[in-house]
């Protein structure tokens, strides 16, 4: 694991951001866009990387700031590696895997999917507190991938 000190800095419309250094990403064999893992202050978080012009920004959730008892601006210890654990939503529930497989089209347009859409999908049937409501999601998710990928919504 590499570690660091950097400052924690706001975005303009709400979040907070770390810069990697240079040496950092090249030693942890960072890639734009990969998840990463580590601790900020000691507090453990899962992230994924952002890259502006060439440099490497972490992204750190407001959770992990409040654990770690920071305020933006501050100093912070930060360690980082590549995380390569599936996410919970990276695993599709057997339920909606079962309904997509019996309607092939619906199942072509799920294979279409970017990562980050399917893991909506997957978080809205996981999220489901009643078996009806799970039942529907899942029902309705078959119909929208029926008709094709859906357009990006801006």
């Amino acid at each position: 694991m590499n570690a660091f000190t950097a400052k924690l800095e706001p975005v303009p419309h709400g979040g907070l951001y770390v810069v990697v250094p240079a040496k950092v990403a090249a030693d942890a064999a960072l890639a734009h866009g990969a998840r990463v893992r580590g601790t900020v202050n000691g507090v453990a978080y899962r992230s994924s990387l952002m890259k502006y012009s060439g440099v490497f920004h972490l992204g750190v959730h407001k959770a992990t700031v409040t654990a770690a008892g920071v305020v933006p601006g501050a100093r912070v210890k930060v360690t980082i590696e590549i995380d390569d654990e599936p996410l919970p939503t990276d695993v599709v529930p057997g339920d909606l895997a079962r309904a997509l497989a019996q309607e092939p089209r619906a199942a072509a347009s799920w294979q279409k999917l970017a990562p980050a859409v399917r893991r909506g999908y997957v978080k809205n049937v996981v999220d489901a507190k009643q078996p009806q409501t799970r039942v529907r999601r899942v029902e309705r998710i078959v119909e929208t991938l029926e008709k094709g990928v859906p357009p990006r919504r801006r």
